[in-house]
């Protein structure tokens, strides 16, 4: 294998060689961002629920929700999320990231406040195979994987200032699944938790 020394410029679809270094080492960089191709490519996804009084783990779940409809052909691969508690909610000790099992269509819903497509496009509001809610009723009590912060009781009488973190793609939510952020100990204080779960949609 050879490679070729130097900056290169090539059109599309041209088979070009690889890159190498002055010492004759192979050079290789990441071109841009972690998500920027799925992103660009219409694959990656995002919902954002506003001051929601965030549920424990529950069948009628409050807070941010995503399903995966067991007809998706997709996979959920989670990447980043953040969050936070805007209000005194002092029996609130953190948040949690889970899951459930949901064959059918959660009821009594809430959408998320908006979600869709990462691509932020005139087309990017619903523009996913997964479907994003801020309150639904569930089958399942979700199933905690997770800890994702620590909330201090009162702190500065408004709660936890924004967090934030990547899954990088640890959690897979399959057809037929949702996956949930709740509350620990106690539900989060009414128009409480502000937060964004981001997903990759893989086909299978």
């Amino acid at each position: 294998m050879y490679t070729r020394q130097g900056a290169q410029s090539n059109a599309a679809g041209v088979v070009a060689p690889f890159r190498g270094e002055r010492t004759g080492g192979l050079v290789v960089a990441e071109a841009r961002g972690k998500y920027a191709e799925a992103s660009m490519n219409s694959k990656m996804c995002f919902s954002y629920c506003a001051a929601r009084a965030t549920s424990v783990p529950a069948t009628a779940q409050i807070g941010n929700i995503v399903w995966n409809p067991p007809e998706s052909g997709v996979v959920l691969s989670m990447g980043k999320w953040s969050a936070q508690i805007q209000v005194t909610s002092a029996t609130t000790l953190g948040v949690t990231f889970g899951y459930s099992a949901q064959a059918i269509t959660p009821t009594t819903a809430t959408a998320a406040d908006s979600w869709g497509n990462c691509l932020l496009n005139a087309g990017s509001p619903g523009n996913c195979v997964a479907k994003a809610y801020a309150i639904c009723t569930i089958l399942v009590v979700p199933t905690v994987v997770m800890n994702l912060f620590h909330n201090t009781a009162a702190i500065n009488t408004v709660g936890v200032d924004q967090v934030d973190g990547d899954f990088e793609g640890l959690w897979t939510i399959p057809p037929g699944y949702v996956c949930a952020l709740s509350g620990i100990t106690a539900a989060v204080a009414a128009a409480g938790m502000t937060s964004t779960l981001t997903w990759e949609e893989i086909p299978i």
